[in-house]
């Protein structure tokens, strides 16, 4: 039994079975369940990659709501770097690796700043590695994570949600945002 429904057996203990059972029925809509409760937002995680160009101002009003501290996170694709590494050698993999790099930072002081300007705390991090696993993995230390349609993958136009974005969405444990 929830606390909710213990605290209403609680506060409607000595009033008769079925008026009880009507109280439940008429109110049903009011009282929210225990998965329903929206717990204090402390933490937001906010993935980057190559595909993210820019944050809309209504994602910097909702994070500005919560006065949460931001983790910018910029994954360079691991598998893209042994790709080039395998069909142009090591020197291109390098090369490759360096210059998305390069535009992580880039992406990352550009967002880092815009929040700093909004008043909104936040880390950055940037590594290479798996976009989709990594990113579900860090999700489990985060009270929200706001995920961008066309994370990890180009999308045919302004609507479509990428399958990573998908993936990330309906896997991960903590809330989300797709904007």
């Amino acid at each position: 039994m929830g606390y909710y429904s213990s605290l209403i057996n609680r506060k409607f203990k000595d009033v008769v079975g079925n008026r009880y059972e009507g109280i439940i029925k008429e109110y049903k809509e009011f009282l929210l369940t225990e998965e329903e409760v929206v717990k204090d937002v402390k933490t937001i995680l906010l993935p980057l990659d190559i595909f993210v160009k820019e944050i809309p101002n209504t994602l910097y009003e909702l994070l500005s709501i919560y006065g949460a501290e931001v983790t910018l996170v910029y994954i360079v694709d691991r598998d893209a770097i042994a790709m080039v590494k395998e069909i142009l050698g090591e020197d291109s993999a390098k090369e490759y690796a360096e210059k998305k790099e390069k535009h992580g930072y880039k992406l990352i002081e550009k967002i880092s700043a815009e929040l700093e300007d909004r008043g909104i705390s936040s880390k950055e991090r940037l590594f290479a590695g798996h976009k989709l696993d990594n990113i579900e993995t860090m999700s489990n230390d985060f009270d929200l994570v706001a995920i961008s349609k066309s994370y990890g993958g180009g999308r045919g136009d302004e609507n479509e949600i990428s399958p990573v974005s998908q993936r990330l969405i309906s896997q991960i444990n903590a809330a989300a945002v797709l904007y």
